[in-house]
């Protein structure tokens, strides 16, 4: 077996790995410079595999690997040849340790925004979905990134330009980069702040909807968080104006596809696409936004909120979670995460738990308004917008949940009728 089959294999077991269930191969596998000195047991380095799909997609993945003499090696390799034993370094924790040892010791590989102390001890962080995070003693994470597309990953693009902003965001210490494809520096993975003392967003707010917890203050906040960090990207990055027109020609094309996918939408398409309707013959305005922004896109502490993970929507390319968007995608995102928080308490379809998601919802709205009003026509089209993603989603994963967005895909659609 080659070891481009052997990794294919091997990709099929990971969580990370997004192209599972689609048949594919690897069609090239590039070599990057290893991390680590001749002689130096484990050897790491980095592979780039290129993955052809027999669909037509093709994506990019980081592989991480380790080598040992084939009767040391800790796991069960990926791949034996001549004596040597290859597998994946994130579950061997000597190789991690190795890793991040010869990283911090590096300016080739890493390109460093604060100088690095010494590292602590090395950890894998389970749960992770679709890169690696790895604790460095209590200070720092390294985020492996391993989806990638040749130039710049967007969260570290996005922390970097934050850094001097005095926006809650974790700070950026360093980023692994690579000649790849060539000519191209593009990121592997970075060093970012851990920080400590803090919550999962989501569970701190679906913990206070299941106690009935009023939660405005803390919607009020985060609102106005957003707000901060959303007027530091149309400082860092372009902004410009988009087409109404074309906004609503896509939101509809989308649509149709969702109704096709769910036809429990069908009996409100049309009062949908009238909401859609409503943008036309209007520019609006588009900057660098999250793209993705949830409640386990934040964390919480004493101190306020703190906002992750500006990869943007993972099902997108690069070049379309980059594009520059409306602020209000963000805003009707977390709208809707809010709805979903209600999803812990012991009667979500009651009315205590709809008031608990209406006030954080407001709160939410006014904490990043300030003394303006949202755009209302713009914010519930993006709410519609999502919500009907949500439900075909619902459909085809968690049968049991689509109640939530099909709920509010009904109150937005019975709106655009009055």
């Amino acid at each position: 077996m080659t070891l481009a089959s052997a990794w294919w294999d091997y990709l099929q077991t990971v969580r990370w790995f997004g192209g599972k269930g689609r048949d594919g191969r690897v069609s090239k596998l590039e070599r990057l410079p290893a991390y680590t000195a001749p002689g130096v047991v484990p050897a790491v380095e980095s592979f780039v595999a290129t993955i052809d799909y027999t669909d037509g997609g093709r994506e990019f993945y980081h592989l991480l690997a380790a080598t040992y003499p084939e009767a040391d090696a800790p796991v069960p390799p990926i791949r034996v040849a001549c004596g040597h034993a290859t597998i994946e370094a994130a579950a061997d924790p000597r190789a991690i340790q190795v890793l991040v040892e010869a990283l911090y010791g590096s300016t080739r590989a890493m390109r460093w925004q604060h100088a690095p102390g010494k590292p602590g001890a090395a950890s894998v962080m389970r749960g992770e979905q679709s890169n690696t995070n790895v604790t460095v003693g209590a200070d720092a994470i390294l985020k492996i990134f391993r989806k990638i597309e040749p130039g710049p990953n967007l969260d570290a693009e996005v922390l970097a330009a934050l850094d001097d902003t005095g926006c809650a965001v974790p700070a950026l210490f360093g980023r692994l980069v690579a000649e790849w494809p060539t000519g191209h520096a593009t990121d592997l993975g970075m060093v970012i702040e851990r920080l400590t003392g803090v919550r999962d967003g989501w569970e701190f707010a679906t913990e206070a909807c299941a106690a009935d917890q009023d939660f405005s203050a803390e919607a009020h906040a985060l609102g106005a968080e957003l707000a901060r960090v959303h007027a530091a990207l149309a400082e860092k990055f372009a902004t410009s104006t988009a087409s109404g027109d074309d906004l609503a020609n896509e939101m509809t094309r989308r649509l149709d596809a969702a109704v096709a996918a769910a036809p429990a939408l069908a009996p409100y398409r049309d009062a949908l696409a009238s909401e859609f309707d409503t943008l036309r013959s209007a520019d609006l305005a588009v900057q660098r936004v999250h793209g993705d922004f949830h409640l386990g896109q934040t964390l919480h502490s004493p101190n306020g909120w703190t906002i992750i993970d500006f990869e943007g929507e993972p099902a997108k390319s690069a070049a379309e979670r980059r594009a520059p968007d409306s602020v209000w995608r963000d805003v009707a995102g977390m709208l809707r995460s809010f709805d979903y928080a209600r999803s812990a308490h012991a009667e979500p379809l009651g009315d205590s738990a709809r008031n608990w998601t209406r006030q954080a919802q407001t709160a939410l709205c006014e904490g990043y308004c300030g003394a303006t009003e949202a755009p209302r026509a713009l914010l519930s089209a993006y709410e519609a917008d999502k919500a009907a993603y949500e439900v075909v989603y619902e459909t085809r994963n968690r049968p049991d949940w689509v109640t939530i967005p099909l709920g509010a895909v009904a109150l937005l659609a019975t709106s655009a009728k009055e």
